[in-house]
């Protein structure tokens, strides 16, 4: 296999560097960058400035649900899902049954996505034995199998001495606690956002202080303890501020955000009439909400962009508004969503969008961080960024296709997904 990529965008968010240039890959190896490459003997030529290589895509936020609830999704059909949406390198929740929250378990992860050979696949532990926020797991024999980080995700840690000691262990293991922020007090048979909308829909709302309080007592917790605390998917500018703080404080705490709060509101639960594709935890928070998470991209308290990608049986949503399961698959749309709404509509730089997709999750999880150098493996994106399409969710790999954006025109689409020297998607098709 020899690919020169020629006149192409080569995306360095290691250095916060993009410029136009050459690439050239050899038997799944990168042989050389530069300027004006030519090559003799039988080469393929790909050439566009619309052409963008990033590497190292990592969603450090996804739900395989496998053990226990495969016909949701599965680990194979997961990691077809993510290298079709560009992501050489995903996190998968523990919320499965049973959870991850032993060393087998974790185990189990790798061997099974060894097996499959597509996407590399790094499993998050829980903080507590079956998620019950009672007592700690043993964090120390998963992470000695693998375990990347731990999180109760789905539930929050609501016991502060329990998290007050997690927060000890990531500091002897050097590893993230993934907090998902929701005091569940106030946000019990919830639905949507807690306001005006929640109000002319006769839906129970979960109102943003539910999570920004959780986000204020563990980043009080992380400057307590000197931990590594890190916010799973924010959605209100309150949020936003208790992490700003920490951050100017010195507090080890990065947060993340997902494509479907940048790009809808609380409104679109309402113009889509009851479209149970809305519904996801956290919900779907206000205009201004979303204008100060679109504000946390561009300045940098938001570190990273991650799909929580959560596929679900069409039996799980279609049920009546306040009975479907949160969520929507999102690993298939996350960069084709950030390409339109983040660089087209507001004009931020490829390089700031796409490192908090690449460069910093890896960097926050520990995991290997491949770059754009000479003879190092292939294990990059290429995202035609002038590629425009509809979304098709029955022509998603994942099992999950409830998405809010079935029929969307998109623009940005990945086209090559490398894994580690291995070409294992192109163009709508696994190759591998």
């Amino acid at each position: 296999m020899r690919i020169l990529f020629k006149n192409v965008t080569l995306i360095f968010p290691e250095k916060d560097l993009e410029e136009i240039g050459d690439l050239y890959v050899e038997n799944g190896i990168i042989r050389d960058i530069g300027k004006n490459l030519s090559l003799d003997g039988e080469v393929e030529v790909i050439e566009g400035k619309d052409k963008v290589l990033v590497p190292t895509l990592v969603d450090m936020h996804v739900h395989l649900r496998e053990p226990g609830y495969e016909w949701k999704e599965t680990i194979e059909t997961g990691s077809k899902a993510a290298i079709a949406g560009g992501f050489t390198a995903i996190c998968c929740m523990p919320n499965t049954n049973p959870p991850i929250d032993n060393k087998e378990t974790v185990r189990f992860i790798y061997e099974k996505t060894n097996k499959i050979g597509l996407v590399r696949i790094y499993p998050i532990g829980t903080i507590t034995k079956g998620r019950e926020g009672k007592e700690l797991s043993e964090i120390g024999d998963m992470y000695m199998a693998g375990a990347k980080g731990f999180s109760d995700d789905g539930n929050c840690v609501m016991n502060s001495e329990v998290l007050r000691c997690a927060l000890e262990y990531s500091k002897m293991f050097d590893v993230p606690i993934i907090e998902h922020p929701e005091d569940i007090n106030l946000t019990t048979e919830g639905s949507i956002n807690w306001g005006k909308i929640s109000t002319l829909l006769g839906l129970k709302g979960m109102p943003w202080v539910a999570e920004a309080s959780i986000v204020a007592r563990d980043v009080f917790l992380a400057s307590f303890t000197k931990g590594k605390l890190h916010i799973a998917h924010i959605s209100c500018w309150q949020s936003l501020d208790m992490i700003k703080w920490g951050k100017e404080k010195g507090v080890n705490v990065t947060c993340e955000v997902t494509p479907h709060h940048l790009v809808l509101t609380e409104d679109y639960v309402k113009e889509s009439l009851y479209d149970t594709n809305t519904k996801m935890n956290p919900p779907l928070r206000t205009k201004e909400d979303q204008e100060a998470l679109w504000e946390g991209i561009k300045n940098d308290i938001i570190d990273v962009i991650a799909t929580d990608h959560a596929p679900h049986h069409i039996d799980d949503k279609m049920v009546e508004y306040n009975l479907a399961e949160f969520g929507i698959s999102g690993l298939e749309t996350a960069i084709p969503l950030i390409i339109t709404y983040g660089y087209y509509k507001r004009k931020i730089p490829l390089v700031k969008l796409l490192k908090k997709m690449s460069y910093n999750p890896a960097k926050i999880m520990g995991l290997p961080y491949i770059p754009l150098d000479k003879n190092v493996p292939a294990n990059f994106t290429v995202i035609d960024i002038s590629l425009e399409k509809k979304v098709e969710k029955e022509k998603f790999f994942s099992k999950g296709k409830n998405t809010p954006f079935d029929g969307w025109a998109l623009k940005g689409w990945p086209i090559m997904t490398f894994v580690e020297g291995r070409l294992v998607y192109r163009e709508g098709k696994i190759l591998w």
